[in-house]
């Protein structure tokens, strides 16, 4: 895991670690839905500073361990990087941070688990990610 937490220090402008939570009980990943101009789907996770691994990112924000590279999205200026890890939690956990405060009724942020059934059915942004995993549970 170390080798991971060296490789994904900020290279742009922007950099995002997101993971992929996948519940085998359920065969379903954990998405944010968002509301708020438009109706989509992200993947959970944060901006890391200057200085921040994707790595130390996703442990501060989501408490997540024994993570695995997934997918990595240079976009613009800004790099994300996706994990992979699978969780026996099977209920939705309830947001926190900057999401829970900015959220509203017209500023949605609600965490769910989509089957993998089901996945073409949202709008999951950015679409690469929504078509790798797509491929990768076909």
């Amino acid at each position: 895991m170390a080798v991971i937490s060296r490789c994904f220090i900020y290279r742009k402008e922007k950099m995002r670690a997101r993971i992929i939570l996948y519940c085998p009980m359920i065969k379903a990943v954990l998405l944010i839905h968002r509301i708020n101009k438009r109706d989509y789907w992200v993947v959970p996770g944060g901006q890391a500073h200057k200085g921040e691994t994707a790595l130390r990112e996703l442990k501060e924000e989501l408490a997540a361990r024994d993570l695995t590279l997934l997918y990595q999205l240079d976009q613009d200026n800004e790099q994300q990087i996706f994990f992979k890890a699978t969780s026996k939690l099977i209920r939705s956990p309830l947001i926190q941070g900057e999401e829970r405060t900015r959220s509203s009724s017209t500023n949605v942020y609600r965490p769910e688990w989509v089957k993998l059934k089901d996945m073409a059915k949202i709008n999951l942004m950015p679409p690469q990610i929504a078509a790798r995993l797509a491929a990768d549970n076909a």
